[in-house]
């Protein structure tokens, strides 16, 4: 992939730039956020380049990435900090710790549902207040990563394993750019390093099929752009196929060895963009059953049954994870992906219950809180109560602005909310 060369003034005057670089930011946080696992080896190979006893470094991993998935992060932290223990100078451990600490932030700032990175919203030019303990500590892990693969490929510049990690290390620092820190452009260069990477690998081994992951993720996202904008990044030597990314990502599936379930949460995301839900369903419906303990697996189930119209089932699946631990763990976000779905069966009411029961719940998160407000300001414009309507757009002004939280609650004072028009600019899913 050739790194993209943007100039930000120019890109905010482009309409077309401004739609490339949110495709390109969006893919790569998902492929970030899951694609990071590496492919198995047998257990000579994995002896010979870890330096280390193959079954129980891979054992730590394993067990690392299952506690990951089911969202339990201080015994992934401690599978992986094992791992540097055992192998001390391969990247894998702090890579992992990187990614640990990425999830548990994501999770703890209710951004781990792909549907907030659809819009336009979360690409707005404000400033995001990142803990700086936690950035330090991620940082500190990634290069740790780096510099580890970086001294291997030194010594043998085919080192497939540490070409690999390397590209694994960027994507992670490339999602985390874009995710939490919200640095796009940073977010790009972390990108285009990861994609180019992981194509090294497969031309060094066309057997490494978790490698794919990324690759056919970039595939998709570029075979996604409008036909004006494919045809300028053809010219630059940027080329992608839709069909092609799918296949891609349905290989590591059937094929890879350790990323397989990453590429299933990578479909389960574009085929709900495909509108294949059925197909969706069915993976999230596996996953589900391995990693009982990650809500997030059954709140898209919900989310996707609504999409193929099996609404009582949705609205039933809701309830019960209401009921459920995760209920107790993150009602926040539950109860607003709940109102999502109402709202987008224009069930205003009961949407504006949904939203309400987020801004009433102590812990929940601020900007969360922030934009359910403006849903229920938007709910009460479609039912014509354009008083309650503005009392909530003053309340999202007299909190801390989210991405454009402030901007488009100033818009909606002037002129009542239009699904239609959200659309047009992109702010339909604003409060996705």
């Amino acid at each position: 992939m050739n790194e993209l060369e943007l100039n930000k003034p120019e890109l905010e005057g482009n309409r077309m730039n401004r739609f490339l670089i949110i495709v390109l930011i969006a893919g790569l946080i998902i492929s970030g956020t899951i694609s990071l696992a590496p492919a198995a080896q047998d257990p000579a190979s994995a002896k010979t380049s870890a330096g280390v006893d193959a079954p129980s470094f891979d054992t730590l991993r394993q067990e690392g990435f299952q506690s990951l998935y089911n969202l339990d992060y201080t015994t992934a932290r401690e599978k992986f900090e094992r791992m540097i223990e055992v192998a001390p100078d391969h990247p894998a451990g702090y890579l992992y710790l990187a990614t640990n600490l990425w999830m548990n932030v994501l999770n703890s700032s209710r951004r781990l549902q792909t549907g907030i990175y659809s819009g336009t919203s979360f690409y707005a030019e404000t400033k995001e207040k990142v803990d700086p303990t936690v950035d330090k500590n991620f940082r500190d892990y990634v290069a740790r990563a780096i510099s580890l693969a970086e001294a291997k490929l030194a010594k043998d510049n085919d080192n497939i394993e540490a070409t690999y990690y390397l590209g694994a290390a960027y994507a992670a620092l490339g999602g985390y750019e874009a995710s939490v820190a919200r640095s796009f452009f940073s977010a790009l260069r972390g990108g285009s390093k990861a994609v180019d990477l992981h194509k090294r690998v497969i031309k060094l081994d066309p057997n490494y099929i978790d490698a794919y992951l990324t690759i056919g993720m970039y595939d998709y996202i570029v075979g996604s752009l409008p036909l004006p904008v494919k045809i300028l990044a053809a010219i630059g030597g940027i080329r992608g196929s839709r069909r092609r990314g799918i296949e891609e990502l349905k290989q590591v599936v059937e094929r890879g060895k350790l990323a397989s379930d990453d590429a299933r949460v990578m479909l389960i995301a574009l085929y709900n963009r495909e509108k294949k839900f059925e197909d969706a369903l069915k993976l999230l419906t596996e996953l589900s059953s391995k990693y009982p303990r990650n809500y997030l697996l059954k709140l898209e189930s919900a989310a996707t049954l609504f999409n193929l119209n099996r609404r009582d089932e949705s609205y039933r699946a809701f309830e019960e994870l209401l009921k459920s631990d995760a209920g107790k763990d993150a009602p926040d976000l539950i109860h607003y992906q709940y109102g999502e779905v109402l709202f987008n069966s224009r069930e205003y009411k009961p949407a504006i219950d949904q939203f309400r029961a987020v801004t009433k719940l102590l812990r929940a998160d601020h900007g969360l809180v922030s934009i359910a407000h403006l849903r229920i300001g938007q709910s009460y414009d479609m039912t014509e109560n354009r008083k309650q309507a503005l009392a909530q757009y003053r309340l999202v002004l007299s909190r801390e602005n989210v991405y454009d939280s402030h901007d488009l609650a100033k818009k909606y004072l002037k002129k009542p909310y239009a699904p239609e028009e959200a659309k047009t600019d992109g702010e339909e899913t604003a409060a996705s």
